[in-house]
Formats: structure tokens, C-alpha cells, sequence
């Protein structure tokens, strides 16, 4: 079966756009991709609209059964995983890669036919990083999951190692939406917000996740405007914050170690958790199998996530940064500078969403988001999510570029990549209609 689309046609490298352009797909493939209306009448005409490769996000979490992020938490439900499956795909994404590296194959494998998103799997099976889940949380760990290895898992089909490190092990966002507010209540009765949790965690450990930071009149100043004084001592919030960060910290650092040593033995690229805490380990097991997540993270500074992203490219490593929530969120706007310094520094690779809490956006949104701020062209800002993955993985995704031969992934978009029309994946149309409405 042959099927034609028309419109302007950007065909993921960076560069290429073809107005007007068309895309033939014969069984499931693209057969040619050119400039003008093509060889026949147009199956579907999307006159006015941008035919992109489907996107491609490299840093997603809850997108299968089994244990969740690095803390092997309680895995999500199958209602939980098809909905966040759903978001993926009506936001133009056809494949991603599940970052929660503790489910099984056969986790894997129990949902994996039942919705048309593509997953890639990672393992992040090695003995410290198991260490460090249970010292955070734990709850989604069997025995099973503590006994497989990554070398079982990747002769089984996983393509990354990773990710290694998470906001639950690390000092990041997890600590600042679950553990340390589910800790205060726990301990008080008071309900804080993951902004008031940041200012909590960082008065008494700093950015960088470090008892020596400790800075009283800042958690005094934090604990005044969390609405917690005379709810909660000084030295209780100390206590509760220490006790929900610190344990995991050592075992997940080794737990990098463990996965760098593994994906060189294994020839496998590995995802890490690149925060200030984590800044200097990271730089220190760097090579071109890394994939940096989150360059952008909210614990650096501005001045500090360019110079990090400049030691880490110069040692081949990936840079990926995260769109989260930044372009749509009322509250925390300031996180969005780190993200807006990279891509004007020219220091991004690929973008991805990684969890935000459940809150992330579609990785449309991010890049609508670049565009809209003249940092970026239209092409250049799909090639973040296409392409650009595509090159530097190609083992791992073999959709990403509108070429002969690749599978027939596209996404069709409004000019500025900020609405979805339609969403195809191994040719066959998943989201939207025939044309444009």
C-alpha cells in the first residue's frame, strides 16, 4: 500500500525543509521524500501544516510496569502508564525511551504491544544503584528486581544503561515533590509545596547536597514562609531533610561508576542524573557513551550549567536538557534560564521532558517554546527530538530522519509546533485525520 502526504516537509537533520514537499510511505517505510506535490494525488494533504519525523524523547519515566525512577518506587498502574503513553503520542512523540531502570523484560514486555508509542528499555541493574533505591524508598524492589543484572538484561533486549542517579537519590526534584513534603507532614501534620521543600533542602544542605551548607538564618527565612514556625522546630526540619537525602547519596554516586564501567565493557551508551550534586562525579566518568540528562537542571546556576555542559561535551558526553514543565507552569519561572542559556550557548544535543511529577509537557512544547524565543529555527528546533538522536544513537532508534528505508514515524504539526494534527507511526495514522482541521 502507497499513501502520499504533502505540506512542508522538514526532514530532521537540522536543514532540510522541502515547500512544498511530500513524504511517500510504502508498507510501514518511507519510500522518497521530496520538494513539490509528489507522484500522484496526495492521500492526505496537509497544505499549511510541517510533516516532521515523530519525535523522539530520550528521558521519560512511568511509560511501563515495574519499579519507577532510581528509587525503585511502587510501579505505576497499567491506566497510569497508558495515559502518560497517551500524552507522549498526541504530542507528536512516537518513540521514547523509558529511563526507570529497575522493571523486568517480562514488565517490559506485558504492555509493550498495546499502544502504538515505541519504548526503549534501560537497565540500571548493578549492585549500588539497588543500594541506593532501597536507601531512598524501595517499595516497588522484589527479589527479582534485586537479583537481575544489567549484563541479564541487556542480553534481553535493553539498549541503555541507566538512568543512573535520580531527584530521589540525589537530592533532586523527587525529594522536593514526595519524600520531603510527604516527611513534614508525616512529622507535623502541615502540607508544603515542592517550592517550599527546595527552600527547606537547600537551607540545610545547600545546592550542592552537603551537611556543611548548612545555612540556619536561610531555613529559619524557609521554615517562616513554608507556614511552618511553631508547627516544627529548627532542628526537627534539619532531621526530617537529612534523613530523606543523605542516605542514598554514596551508593548512587558508585552506582555512576558501576554503569560507566558497564557500559564500557558492554560497548552501551549510559543516562545519568546530572545535577550540582552530582556535577563532579558525572564530569569525572564522562566519556562519548554518556548521556548527560537534564544539562539544565534547577540546583546549578546559570553560569554553572554552561561550564558543566562545556566540560561534558569536550569529553564527548550527550548533552540532553529537559523541558519539564518550564514553558507552562505559573509558579518557579526562573528554572526555565538554565534551559533558555543552553540552547543560546549552542550547548544542547537533544531535548527530552524527564517527569516533573507527573507534570511534564509533550517535548512539542519545549521546542515550540525555543522557536517562539527566536533562539532556534523551526528545523533546527525538530532536529532536537529527531535527528540529532537519531546520529549520535543510531543502534538504539533507526526512526528520526525522514530518509528511504527508515520506518514511516512522522508527526504533522501547525507551522510553529505548537498544535498536533496527526501522528503516524509505521505508517499508519494513530492521531488526527486525513488533513488539516
Amino acid at each position: 500500500m502507497t499513501d502520499i502526504l504533502t505540506g512542508t516537509v522538514v526532514t530532521g537533520d537540522g536543514a532540510t525543509v522541502h515547500e512544498p514537499g511530500h513524504v511517500v510511505i510504502e508498507d510501514g517505510r518511507i519510500a522518497r521524500v521530496g520538494a513539490g506535490r509528489g507522484p500522484g494525488p496526495a492521500t492526505a494533504d496537509y497544505s499549511g501544516a510541517v510533516i516532521t519525523p515523530g519525535l523522539i524523547n530520550i528521558h521519560v519515566h512511568c511509560v511501563t510496569l515495574g519499579p519507577a525512577h532510581a528509587t525503585g518506587s511502587k510501579s505505576p498502574t497499567e491506566s497510569e502508564v497508558q495515559a502518560f503513553r497517551d500524552r507522549h503520542l498526541k504530542g507528536g512523540t512516537t518513540s521514547v525511551m523509558s529511563v526507570d531502570g529497575f522493571p523486568l523484560w517480562s514488565e517490559y514486555l506485558a504492555l509493550r504491544d498495546r499502544h502504538p508509542l515505541k519504548v526503549t528499555k534501560c537497565t540500571a541493574h548493578t549492585p549500588a544503584n539497588i543500594r541506593a533505591a532501597e536507601q531512598s524508598d524501595g517499595e516497588g524492589l522484589t527479589d527479582a528486581h534485586r537479583k537481575a543484572t544489567v549484563d541479564e538484561l541487556i542480553a534481553q533486549g535493553a539498549a541503555v544503561i541507566g538512568e543512573v542517579g535520580a531527584g530521589g537519590t540525589l537530592g533532586g526534584g523527587m525529594q522536593e515533590y514526595m519524600f520531603i513534603p510527604n516527611a513534614i507532614r508525616e512529622r507535623c501534620g502541615a502540607q508544603i509545596d515542592p517550592f517550599q521543600a527546595r527552600a527547606l533542602k537547600e537551607a540545610v544542605l545547600g545546592r550542592t547536597i552537603d551537611p556543611a551548607n548548612l545555612d540556619r538564618p536561610a531555613l529559619s527565612r524557609a521554615i517562616e514562609a513554608a507556614g511552618l514556625a511553631g508547627r516544627i522546630s529548627d532542628d526537627a526540619v534539619i532531621e526530617t531533610v537529612t534523613r530523606c537525602v543523605m542516605p542514598s547519596m554514596a551508593h548512587a554516586y558508585e552506582g555512576m561508576r558501576e554503569a560507566a564501567a558497564a557500559a564500557s565493557r558492554l560497548r552501551r551508551p549510559f543516562i545519568v542524573h546530572h545535577a550540582a550534586a552530582s556535577a563532579d562525579v558525572v564530569l569525572g566518568v564522562a566519556n562519548d557513551r554518556m548521556i548527560a540528562g537534564h544539562c539544565n537542571h534547577p540546583s546549578f546556576t546559570e553560569e554553572e550549567s554552561v561550564q558543566y555542559a562545556r566540560a561534558l561535551r569536550a569529553k564527548g558526553a550527550l548533552l540532553e536538557i529537559s523541558g519539564l514543565d518550564l514553558f507552562t507552569r505559573t509558579k518557579g519561572k526562573h528554572d526555565i534560564t538554565n534551559f533558555l542559556a543552553l540552547v543560546r550557548e549552542r550547548l544542547v544535543d537533544v531535548v527530552g521532558t524527564d517527569y516533573a511529577a507527573g507534570n511534564y509537557d509533550p517535548v512539542s512544547v519545549p521546542l515550540a517554546g525555543i522557536v517562539r524565543e527566536g533562539l532556534v529555527s523551526m528545523p533546527q528546533a525538530v532536529a532536537f527530538s529527531t535527528g540529532n538522536v537519531t546520529r549520535r544513537l543510531p543502534e538504539v532508534f533507526k526512526a528520526g530522519l525522514l530518509e528511504p528505508g527508515r520506518p514511516a514515524d512522522l508527526a504533522v504539526f501547525a507551522p510553529g509546533l505548537d498544535r498536533v494534527h496527526a501522528v503516524y507511526v509505521d505508517g499508519r495514522r494513530v492521531v488526527g485525520g486525513g488533513g488539516v482541521s
